[in-house]
């Protein structure tokens, strides 16, 4: 079974296609925010060297974020038109646990922090065992604060992601915390692959997962909340304005 992984919902975006056995192609860029923006013209280049044709796909697999608001957006959307283009199943993953495949090999406790900024964190946290990783703490949305209370409960964790060097100063203060190099901080489509590969079998809905993962509100809907609060136009339990 062919697969094309891709994520754009951090600054790095990547793009891979490989099958149960090994990884074809890679590709990895950094761009702005998030990787979608030039997404469309990366596939276009991606397939042209990778000596693959799009039409040979059989599975596409998408990291769901956290991240950019926009690189997920640009990412889901494309490979929904993909997949329903090609008739071909489509399965999303979440950018944290992609991350998380990076230190498989490092620690049983892997958790992967990516800086939200504002002193805030997207985060999860994984435990590996024979059969890989499971979930163990949700992606979730938090200060970093919180965030380290938690990972204090913990006798030995190893950490990765961006915000594991924006807050290494904190993480540092916990026992037991080590912090990841440099390049296991970024999603890699290779992983997304493997993890594809193993998560979705025929049968399966043929778009599943593909809910774009934000883990907070995007900032217009904060706004628009505020100055909705602030005309005390508050809604009931109904839903209607008060």
């Amino acid at each position: 079974m062919l697969i094309l992984g891709l994520d754009t919902a951090t600054p790095w975006g990547t793009i891979a296609l490989g099958d149960s056995e090994e990884t074809f192609f890679e590709i990895t860029l950094k761009s702005g925010k998030g990787g979608g923006e030039y997404l469309l013209s990366l596939l276009e280049h991606f397939f042209a060297k990778s000596g693959k044709d799009l039409s040979e796909v059989d599975l596409i697999a998408v990291g769901t974020g956290p991240g950019s608001y926009t690189g997920i957006r640009v990412g889901l959307a494309a490979v929904r038109g993909l997949a329903e283009g090609l008739k071909i199943p489509a399965v999303g993953i979440s950018t944290l646990r992609i991350i998380a495949e990076n230190c498989i090999q490092a620690a049983e406790w892997v958790a992967v922090v990516l800086d939200a900024r504002r002193g805030s964190v997207y985060a999860a946290l994984y435990q590996n065992g024979p059969q890989g990783f499971t979930e163990y703490w949700k992606p979730s949305y938090s200060d970093i604060a919180g965030f380290s209370e938690r990972l204090a409960e913990l006798p030995e964790v190893m950490v990765c992601g961006d915000g594991s060097k924006i807050y290494q100063e904190t993480l540092a203060k916990i026992p037991g915390v080590k912090v990841g190099p440099n390049q296991w901080d970024r999603p890699a489509a290779s992983n997304l692959v493997w993890i594809a590969n193993n998560q979705w079998r025929p049968g399966m809905s043929d778009l599943l997962d593909l809910s774009p993962s934000y883990l907070r509100k995007v900032e217009a809907e904060v706004r628009l909340e505020e100055r909705t609060n602030a005309d005390g136009n508050n809604p009931d339990e109904t839903g209607r304005p008060k």
